[in-house]
């Protein structure tokens, strides 16, 4: 049976559980993650926490719906066992009684379906690093292999003991005006980055073209799995210099064969994907999925 768990009511420790038993092994359902990035969740449970399915919630003017945060790439319905598509559908079901709107992603082979529903193919891009460095190398695209010796011969150097505030204040230096992100953003990826990091699962690589020149950075968050490239800066003397081809390289060398899945979160934009793709990743979809019987209103309202 599945029912609806207010977050207040949920056994946190059932839960976790739950998520860090799913065979996909993603951070971004973890009660922690969670608790950090949005201010309110909820849940739909299957059973004694068999299935779960996170719900980060909102309320516009005494509506309530449900939204992905930022820094959450996708949710879904995380399980101890494999699900049936009919099991899938009837969690979707539960979703639908207790809302009237939500703009959810679910996580990879979750197709949902439905009435009502607006469905829309997402991309994510997964490196496989489960086999040795010179196997992965051999399925780097050519311009990537131009790039990296050319990265090598600029005396860069890798370092592992930065902390979160430097690489907040690289992205902020440049790119982060022309996203125009809000301070919460940076308060609630610092925190996210601190917490992770104390918990064992977060590490800071960062790249410096001299005693202290920042070129590029990447926070990592670890899970059994995969290792998930979360967040990374580079300044445009970094780019020049091809300080983040740099970074992934060192990274891969000292993780292949170490852990399963380096996952570049993807991105829709080709510009970024080809990037990630040159490193021998390949696509991996899941699904966006609108449900609204506002007719757009409350789209409107959030805006």
């Amino acid at each position: 049976m599945i029912k609806y768990v207010e977050n207040h009511f949920l056994d946190k420790v059932k839960y976790d559980l739950c998520v860090q038993l799913d065979h996909l092994a993603l951070p971004y359902a973890e009660s922690w993650y969670l608790d950090i990035l949005c201010n309110d969740w909820d849940c739909l449970v299957l059973n004694d926490y068999d299935a779960v399915w996170p719900l980060p919630k909102r309320n516009k003017f005494g509506l309530k719906y449900f939204y992905r945060p930022f820094g959450i790439q996708q949710l879904g319905i995380f399980s101890k066992t494999d699900l049936t598509q009919e099991e899938i559908d009837s969690f979707i079901l539960h979703l639908i009684k207790n809302c009237k709107y939500a703009d959810l992603f679910l996580n990879e082979f979750q197709k949902p379906r439905g009435k009502n529903l607006s469905i829309s193919k997402q991309r994510n891009i997964v490196l496989n690093l489960n086999r040795s460095y010179e196997e992965v190398y051999q399925s780097y695209s050519s311009n990537h292999k131009r790039n990296i010796k050319k990265s090598q011969k600029n005396k860069l150097s890798i370092f592992e003991r930065d902390g979160p505030k430097a690489i907040l204040e690289l992205f902020k230096n440049n790119k982060g005006g022309d996203l125009n992100l809000k301070s919460e953003f940076y308060q609630n990826f610092e925190q996210l980055m601190y917490t992770s990091i104390h918990k064992n699962k977060g590490e800071i690589w960062s790249v410096y073209g001299g005693p202290n020149l920042l070129l590029a950075a990447a926070f990592f968050i670890k899970t059994k799995k995969r290792t998930v490239m979360l967040f990374s800066a580079q300044s445009a003397i970094g780019k020049e210099m091809g300080a983040l081809f740099y970074l992934l390289n060192e990274y891969i060398i000292i993780n292949s064969n170490k852990i399963e899945f380096l996952d570049f979160e993807g991105s829709n934009t080709d510009s970024l994907a080809r990037f990630y793709t040159g490193f021998g990743a390949e696509e991996r979809d899941y699904y966006r999925m609108r449900y609204d019987q506002f007719g757009g209103i409350l789209s409107k309202l959030k805006s």
